[in-house]
């Protein structure tokens, strides 16, 4: 019984995400750029930065800890001690109330490495916030990674329009040089991870490089190597809640808070293509005026609508996003009003500015394109990770790491 119960435990993927419903804008990135993606580089003295907010303002205690992934998030078979330098938990200290806000709130704050966790091996990891030093209390999980630069990564983006808007693909080649003479039978262990626009959910990996040349590892099977082009984000901006800004209809305060509805958005899947400037999905905490949003942004209802004639019967539609924390759950997904012929909802989020998609969910798979539409053309982020299968460290090492942008 033990042995089962440790093997499903190692088996479970570990995911982004957000447990309590009192817990509101989690993230996690680099330094002080907070559109930046989480990766640290090992040794390194810059840090990653968690901050979140607890919309429950009764004191608690926070504390954290790290879990070591394998490449695919399932737990590691390393013990903590083995990549942990310090405490295996610590408690988060900083933390601020909001100022001047109609929604009150308590803003968390926690920067890694420091004087009491510090990751000492490469990989994926797990950030997990928990209550009451109980790690069974864990009220949300964010994913990062720890890189040592082994490699040198050139990657090409290519738009192939083949005429038809669902074969409007994106197609890559990739070539990986490594540095290192350490790796033992590096073409049999080494393994590549592409993520579109940072989406887990839609990543691409690959087991083995399609050509090897002295200490190059080339990739360039277009059958393989590819992405659908898909369409710019749609966006809103709640910054100042005095004026109606782009793509906002209408801002009201009722019951002590401020509501914004957004214009309607429509189905686009044979809608021409339009650049419209996005951040690929992100979204930026912001204020008018504030030099401190993260404790002077307000909370708001955001109220999203997408004109149908006539519901889907198969599946479900969802606001998508990192607003959503890239995630499928009750509170993004969209109900259908026979009266306004429109799928509706709303989210409670902090004021910035925001990117979003609508995302078809049929028997739990997801199609990115199928009210987005599909096109070559669309500017987008791929993310590219190289991993090491290290047998004699007994984990993935992470030894690349590059981020390319498809109009570059």
């Amino acid at each position: 019984m033990i042995f089962f119960t440790k093997s499903t435990i190692a088996q479970e993927v570990l995911l982004d995400r957000i447990y309590k419903k009192n817990i509101k804008t989690a993230l996690m990135f680099l330094g002080d750029d907070d559109l930046s993606f989480p990766v640290w580089d090992l040794g390194s003295r810059k840090f990653l930065t968690l901050t979140f907010d607890d919309l429950d303002i009764k004191s608690k205690d926070y504390y954290y800890t790290i879990v070591h992934c394998n490449s695919d998030w399932t737990r590691s078979d390393l013990d903590q001690s083995e990549y942990i330098d310090g405490y295996f938990e610590d408690r988060i200290s900083d933390y601020q109330t909001s100022f001047n806000t109609t929604v009150d709130y308590i803003h968390y704050k926690l920067q890694i490495p420091n004087d009491y966790i510090r990751p000492v091996l490469s990989g994926n990891y797990i950030l997990q916030v928990f209550e009451n030093s109980n790690p069974d209390e864990v009220i949300l999980s964010k994913r990062f990674l720890v890189v040592e630069r082994k490699t040198d990564i050139q990657a090409l983006v290519k738009s192939m329009n083949q005429g038809a808007y669902f074969y409007n693909d994106q197609e890559m080649e990739i070539v990986v040089e490594y540095f290192e003479n350490e790796f033992y039978d590096i073409a049999q262990n080494i393994k590549l991870q592409v993520l579109q626009n940072r989406n887990w959910v839609q990543s691409l990996i690959l087991d083995r490089p399609d050509l090897i040349k002295d200490n190059e590892f080339i990739y360039n099977n277009f059958s393989k190597l590819k992405f659908k082009g898909g369409n710019e984000f749609h966006h809103f901006n709640t910054k100042n809640i005095h004026y109606v800004a782009e793509n906002i209809k209408n801002i009201s305060f009722v019951d002590n808070m401020y509501h914004f509805l957004l214009v309607e958005n429509r189905d686009r899947t044979f809608d021409d293509y339009l650049f419209v400037p996005d951040i690929n999905g992100l979204f930026k905490v912001d204020v008018t005026k504030s030099d401190y949003p993260e404790t002077e942004a307000d909370y708001s209802y955001v109220y999203f609508t997408l004109n149908m004639d006539a519901p889907m019967h198969q599946g479900d539609i969802y606001v998508w996003g990192a607003l959503t924390n890239y995630d499928f759950t009750s509170d993004n997904k969209l109900k259908y009003n026979f009266e306004q012929k429109a799928y509706e909802g709303r989210l409670q989020l902090k004021q910035g500015y925001y990117n979003y998609q609508y995302v078809y969910l049929e028997k739990g798979k997801p199609d990115f394109t199928y009210i987005e539409g599909n096109h070559s053309e669309t500017e987008n982020t791929y993310t590219i990770l190289v991993y090491y299968k290290d047998y004699r460290g007994g984990y993935d090492r992470l030894i690349g790491h590059t981020e390319v942008s498809s109009k570059q």
